[in-house]
């Protein structure tokens, strides 16, 4: 079956428009460079937000054959996200894939004049949603800024870790802290390293950095 593929112009275009960075912005990596035969290595995709035949993520069969092959249907992605997007598309719809694009191009717009340009740290909003554990956690890692791991008891619970030191915290005092342990999780502020049954996670160096003001 036809394609209505981009030309070799609007793939030049899409990659440019976004520095050759991943359109994505929780990845924003780059997509090209240098190679050990002196040329150049490529890992962009010029994806289209809505497929280029039927059967393809998001296809739009309102779309012309010109609509489908123009730059306003397309948006630069590393191959991982590229191959994301089309795999799980009801959870990356057209919207979504032009908010990305859209964002991107302006981002690059002042990253060229010199703009140095990241996305806002997640944590103050995490510390709104949970504040008295948050305060608990910082008071734990300002008194120890070498330790990175804690784990979810009950009180009265016995746990043996061993030789790692560790900070823990109470399903007592925290009762929808394994709903908390998720949000966190998803905010970058954590991740889950539970063995023997046992609640475990580390906290990643930016949370802390964000708890203990370095």
């Amino acid at each position: 079956m036809a394609r209505d593929d981009f030309s070799r112009a609007v793939v030049d275009r899409l990659a440019k428009r976004v520095g050759m960075r991943c359109s994505n912005p929780d990845c924003r990596q780059p997509t090209s460079g240098p190679d050990a035969a002196g040329g150049t290595t490529n890992v962009g995709v010029a994806a289209h937000i809505s497929a280029a035949s039927p059967g393809g993520a998001r296809y739009d069969e309102t779309l012309t054959p010109e609509q489908r092959s123009d730059i306003a249907n397309g948006i630069w992605l590393c191959q991982r996200d590229a191959k994301l997007i089309d795999d799980d598309e009801l959870s990356f719809p057209p919207t979504l894939l032009r908010e990305w694009k859209d964002t991107a191009e302006k981002m690059a717009a002042l990253e060229a004049r010199g703009y140095s340009v990241s996305k806002a740290s997640p944590f103050p909003a995490l510390e709104r949603k949970m504040p008295e554990l948050i305060a608990e956690m910082r008071a734990d890692l300002m008194g120890n800024k070498l330790v990175r791991q804690f784990i979810l008891l009950k009180k009265g619970w016995a746990y043996n870790p061993g030789s790692t030191p560790y900070f823990q915290y109470f399903f007592d005092d925290h009762p929808q802290i394994k709903a908390m342990m998720t949000i966190m999780i998803h905010a970058g502020a954590i991740y889950d390293i539970k063995f023997n049954s046992v609640d475990r996670y580390n906290f990643t160096e930016p949370f802390v950095s964000y708890l203990i003001g370095e």
